[in-house]
């Protein structure tokens, strides 16, 4: 009867309902072996973990799902949060994760000094130094930052106000050439207005770097003759403290010297605090003083540099 039933129908008689073919195996998608969640976000990388109340810890990721991360961490074990209490994931750079830092903010600028590395787009910090001047400043793109200079007190203390624009460009990982203007003028009576060019090259990561400096200063009437030479660095001591100095080169009185700041920086992704000692010689004098502080808050969504 099969093999009956497997005949072609004679002509013209009603033909066999065609078996219908089984649906086309579909090829299984494999899902990628470590890049899991969100984009990015790697199985056995070091995170830095910022919730929306404020709570930082630093963690292996060891599982991720829709709804939460899992991590490892050396203090508190293992830690499972809600992604919608995430505020900001970062990972750490390797030598970071070896050595137990969290990402900090040391790489924009050192005391006074701006570096070659920018804020990113979206990025700020706002600052006080030595009570009576604040600055803020705010990343446009990656490559281009404005800031502002004012007093604390209108027409108390520092009766200055400039305006800060800095474009940069990276040239490889570690490698950064940039180039800016501070352009202020006095608020008091007879003020004047005037300001400093410069361009920057700064070698280093986010947390230790070298910068040198090149500037010239101009006002009303023209462009200073000499230059205004900057060497300065931001050195990671540990998780929380940095070594700070910038030296400025300059021809004092024709005597030739150099001078400037040099102290301690506390920092935490989101706030800082530095002390320094002005110091400068020449060939007739020099001296060290107390003469440096500011606190600083970063706002905006802060990546790792």
């Amino acid at each position: 009867m099969a093999a009956r039933a497997q005949q072609p129908a004679l002509p013209g008689a009603p033909q066999p309902p065609a078996t219908p073919l089984p649906p086309p195996m579909r090829t299984a998608e494999l899902p990628m072996a470590n890049v899991i969640g969100h984009p990015g976000e790697v199985i056995g990388q070091t995170y830095t973990v910022e919730t929306m109340g404020g709570t930082q810890f630093s963690g292996i990721l060891r599982e991720a799902t829709e709804q939460t991360l899992t991590f490892e961490t050396r203090e508190l074990g293992t830690v499972t949060v809600q992604r919608v209490i995430v505020r900001q994931l970062t990972n750490q750079t390797p030598e970071q994760a070896r050595r137990g830092f969290d990402y900090v903010g040391n790489s924009t600028h050192m005391f006074f000094a701006p570096t070659a590395r920018n804020l990113h787009q979206g990025e700020g910090e706002a600052q006080v130094i030595d009570i009576f001047l604040a600055s803020v400043n705010y990343g446009l793109t990656d490559n281009i930052s404005v800031g502002l200079l004012v007093p604390v007190i209108p027409f108390v203390g520092v009766p200055l106000v400039a305006v800060t624009p800095k474009v940069s460009l990276p040239v490889s990982d570690k490698l950064r050439v940039g180039a800016g203007v501070l352009y202020g003028f006095t608020t008091g009576s007879g003020g004047g207005s005037g300001g400093l060019g410069y361009g920057l090259a700064t070698y280093g990561t986010a947390d230790t770097n070298l910068t040198l400096g090149l500037g010239y200063g101009f006002a009303s009437d023209g462009v200073g003759r000499s230059p205004v030479g900057v060497v300065g660095a931001n050195v990671r001591l540990s998780r929380l403290f940095t070594l700070v100095n910038e030296t400025y080169l300059a021809n004092f009185d024709s005597n030739g010297g150099f001078g400037g700041l040099a102290g301690l920086r506390y920092a935490s992704p989101r706030f800082s605090g530095s002390l320094g000692a002005l110091y400068f010689t020449s060939r007739n004098n020099g001296g060290i003083y107390p003469a440096y502080l500011d606190v600083a808050f970063r706002f905006g969504k802060i990546k790792l540099r």
